[in-house]
């Protein structure tokens, strides 16, 4: 939840029989969060039909801090209300208010893909890592067996090549070479997502948006979008 908290302020959760969903843009329309749930991710789930919430995620994120690795998360939707609840050596119940807000009915982007690399979720935080001291823009480029990230900013370049052949692409998929800009600070946003997952798949065309998939437990998904930088 933080690196959502870092791209929305608010936003609507909907609660299906099939599961929790979020679907929400970024006030500058830079970036598209996507978020699934399916109800296998939970060890206990009921509902009755369908609910969507307003949440504050920076309180949300605010309140999930406070739990340690051996709690157990519970949620209750109450009356214009939520009931965030952790179950371990004591139990602690924060309750927030709902949010009228209005959920934004954006479909799933189509977007032609020439790319899409696998990689640990470790080497994507280390190449932000990498280029991050002096990067404010991040250039992928990509041709067969070659994945090349390039930060660039007044201060400096750095480039961290990854290849098939060194192990750091677990598998990686190209239908013609591609390159594309974006701009560091929203991925210094996204990398907390990468916390939840093994591994982080990077789908991108030539200056066209860049996709990332974080696989969650029991099939759960984050996905964002970032619009490209053209200079």
């Amino acid at each position: 939840m933080t690196a959502i908290g870092r791209i929305i302020e608010e936003g609507v959760l909907r609660f299906t029989e099939k599961g929790v969903a979020l679907r929400a843009m970024d006030p500058s329309h830079i970036v598209m969060v996507d978020l699934s749930m399916p109800r296998a991710v939970f060890e206990e789930y009921e509902i009755s039909g369908v609910k969507n919430v307003g949440i504050n995620f920076n309180d949300l994120v605010k309140i999930l801090r406070r739990a340690t690795k051996n709690d157990r998360l519970g949620l209750e939707l109450r009356e214009e209300k939520i009931a965030v609840m952790f179950l371990g050596s004591s139990e602690r119940m924060f309750v927030l208010p709902t949010l009228s807000i209005s959920e934004e009915k954006l479909p799933e982007p189509r977007i032609p893909f020439k790319v899409s690399a696998r990689i640990t979720s470790s080497t994507f935080r280390d190449v932000l890592k990498d280029v991050d001291p002096i990067a404010e823009t991040l250039r992928f480029v990509c041709e067969k067996g070659v994945f090349k990230v390039i930060g660039k900013g007044s201060r400096g370049e750095a480039e961290v090549v990854l290849t098939e052949e060194s192990g750091a692409l677990i598998d990686l998929s190209v239908e013609e070479k591609a390159e594309a800009s974006y701009s560091i600070e929203y991925f210094k946003n996204i990398v907390p997502a990468s916390q939840a997952s093994d591994t982080t798949t990077i789908k991108f065309a030539t200056n066209m948006p860049c996709r990332l998939d974080f696989e969650l437990a029991g099939e759960g998904r984050l996905t964002f979008y970032i619009a490209p930088r053209v200079d």
